[in-house]
This record gives structure tokens, C-alpha cells and sequence, in this order.
């Protein structure tokens, strides 16, 4: 009987340990630094290349997941305004980051470029079979006039 109840906790862990296992459609890096004045700029994410293209064996929800160093200057020592991100699928732009309030990163009270954050993202994006492209649109809210996205990485997989 001891012998049953040693065995019933095993056989629960097996049968639960299964093998999980991602494809990974797209893995990009842009190493680097990369600051913009001009709210809604592409910005590098495979090496200087703004937008890639590649594809998806079949039509889907993937997961897509971007981070980069991320800081925020508003010319001031205040901590308003923020850096945010439109991620675009085939030219439409993946919720939640449609508009500019969704904050990627703001600065910190400090005169310049502050805030230094590594913060990312992974949202559900809708591929279409065969050829798909992303870009990712650097922003800012006001009072932030310059933003910083450098050493991206993005990744989509199923």
C-alpha cells in the first residue's frame, strides 16, 4: 500500500511533463543606438533595416515580442511625457500599441536622455500565409521631443 502512494505522485508529475516547444518564424536584432526627433520614425530592427519581411507557413495568431534600451528626453527635469511604440503587421498597427498612450518608457526627473530602461513587449499578431512584414514606429507624447530605441531585439514565434 506505501508502495501505491509513493507511486501516485510520480506517475502525476510524468504524466504532466510534456515537451513545449516554440517555432520561431522571425528573430532580429539591431545592435546600436538610435535616437529620433520626429514622432511616428521606423526604427532599425534587423541590423539598419527598418521593416522585414518573411514567412508564415500558415495563417495564424503568433506571438511577436520587441524590446530594446529605451530612454525618453523632454528637455527638462521633469519625469512628463513618454517614449511609445507602434508595431506594424502588413501596414496595420497591432493593439495595444495603436496611438500614443501607451508608454514604453518616460524620463526620470533628469535634464537630456534619462528614464534607461530595457522594457518589452509581446502582444498576439494575425499572419497571413506567405509573406508578412514588420516595422516598429519610434513616438513620443509631449513633452518628450526625442527619443531613444537602441539594442532591439524582436522575436515572433507560434
Amino acid at each position: 500500500m506505501k508502495l501505491v502512494h509513493a507511486l501516485i505522485p510520480a506517475l502525476l508529475l510524468a504524466a504532466g511533463a510534456s515537451t513545449v516547444s516554440a517555432k520561431v518564424l522571425l528573430g532580429v536584432t539591431s545592435p546600436g543606438n538610435f535616437t529620433y526627433t520626429v514622432t511616428n520614425t521606423p526604427a532599425p530592427i534587423a541590423g539598419a533595416a527598418t521593416s522585414v519581411t518573411f514567412n508564415a507557413s500558415k495563417a495564424g495568431t503568433y506571438v511577436l515580442t520587441y524590446s530594446a534600451e529605451c530612454s525618453a528626453d523632454n528637455g527638462a527635469a521633469t519625469n512628463s511625457g513618454w517614449v511609445h511604440l507602434d508595431i506594424e503587421i502588413n501596414g496595420v498597427v497591432q493593439a495595444p500599441t495603436v496611438g500614443s498612450s501607451d508608454a514604453f518608457c518616460s524620463p526620470d526627473n533628469v535634464a537630456g536622455s534619462s528614464g534607461w530602461v530595457r522594457p518589452s513587449i509581446s502582444i498576439p499578431v494575425r499572419l497571413v500565409a506567405g509573406a508578412n512584414t514588420v516595422r516598429v514606429l519610434g513616438g513620443f507624447a509631449a513633452p518628450v521631443t526625442t527619443g531613444w530605441l537602441g539594442d532591439s531585439a524582436l522575436v515572433i514565434h507560434d
